[in-house]
């Protein structure tokens, strides 16, 4: 089978129980400039992050995913398949972990209720599989009673009535703008007195060839009975689309639990009453949202119960964060030097082989 370069998201389908289930069409969602960045934010950020765990054969494995991608890429696919469809499934059954589409997988119920297990269907010559579930990752988000919890949901399915409204004014802005270009100003014609309408259309010409091409842009030089008088932009047209603009990103924020200013900014932006680090702290703390569901069932599925994700680190990029806070610390003598100094070789701040400090003598004299 031959992949393009670029993918083309189709809406995603799937079935539990024999119930078919059908997901938000992500078919124009990435061209959403906001839904872009917001999903690009929240993934990029969080498959930064690295797992921790004493569960060496576990860290192994999640640390190198795949043969084909890098670890980076294979995590942030996760995320991105979260995000637009609520759900990833990734089967256990070969050492090189891999993706499978929403649209190969049926849940099915055991007798009894007693377990599920998974079909994902035959593709690009792989054999269908029946999985058990222990032996498949099914990461979900914010779980639907009505199919048992089993099948998460998008973010996007609560942006369904705002991106249409979004889409609709949208595309009525940017019908009055081009009305506001096309028209570019008004030749007026002094003492005409003719019947012939060919006049007009002459004296047009002849302006737009004597100051258009190589002419436009420059010193405009006017006989006395010509009068042009250019048009000038309303700027409620720019309102309005700024104003479309900072709802759209408002809204998107909101759906996926992220601040506006992440996204650079609303119609409120957070930054009004808080400061860049209060904003940090808001997103880390929302991005357990996308965390913890995969955490949980990494957990679970690799039994490894001390499993973390170190997603502290991934907005401290040049430790000033921890410095700050190590600083605040030795200020309150909640640390003392040697303290600090190990936990900055921890985090690899300070390298293992970094000289022990010395106090310099005091000077008694």
């Amino acid at each position: 089978m031959v992949y393009p370069s670029t993918p083309g998201l189709l809406s995603f389908n799937t079935s539990v129980g024999g119930i078919p289930v059908s997901y938000v069409d992500a078919g124009g969602a990435l061209k959403n400039v906001n839904i872009y960045s917001v999903i690009n934010r929240i993934s990029s950020d969080i498959a930064s992050a690295h797992f921790k765990t004493e569960n060496t054969a576990a860290l192994n494995r999640l640390e190198r995913p795949s043969n084909l991608i890098s670890r980076f890429s294979f995590w942030q696919g996760v995320l991105i398949q979260l995000c637009l469809s609520g759900n990833d499934y990734i089967p256990l059954s070969s050492t090189n972990l891999e993706h499978v589409p929403p649209s190969d997988v049926q849940i099915n119920y055991l007798p009894g209720n007693t377990g599920i297990t998974y079909t994902v269907m035959e593709n690009n010559n792989r054999p269908e599989m029946k999985i058990s579930q222990d032996k498949m990752l099914h990461f979900r988000l914010m779980p639907d009673p009505e199919y048992r919890y089993l099948i998460g949901r998008s973010p996007l399915e609560s942006l369904q009535t705002s991106l249409t409204i979004d889409q609709k004014t949208t595309d009525s802005n940017l019908n009055t703008l081009n009305n506001q270009i096309n028209s570019a100003g008004k030749l007026k014609v002094s003492n005409y007195n003719s019947d012939n309408p060919n006049d007009l259309e002459q004296a047009r010409e002849s302006f737009e060839k004597a100051n258009g091409g190589d002419n436009s842009g420059r010193l405009m030089v006017l006989p006395d009975f010509l009068d042009y008088e250019a048009y000038e932009m309303k700027t409620d047209v720019f309102k309005a689309l700024n104003e479309n603009a900072s709802y759209s990103a408002d809204r998107i924020a909101t759906a996926f639990g992220v601040p506006s200013d992440m996204l650079g900014g609303g119609s409120s932006t957070e930054s009004q009453h808080s400061n860049s680090e209060q904003i940090k702290a808001l997103y880390l703390s929302n991005l357990n949202t996308y965390v913890g569901p995969i955490i949980d069932e990494l957990r679970l599925k690799f039994n490894a119960p001390d499993l973390e994700l170190d997603i502290k680190s991934m907005l401290d990029v040049d430790d000033s964060t921890l410095i700050k806070q190590m600083n605040q610390l030795s200020q309150f003598d909640a640390l003392s030097p040697e303290q600090i100094q190990f936990v900055l070789k921890r985090e690899g701040y300070l390298p293992d082989n970094f000289p022990k400090y010395v106090a310099p003598e005091k000077n008694n004299s």
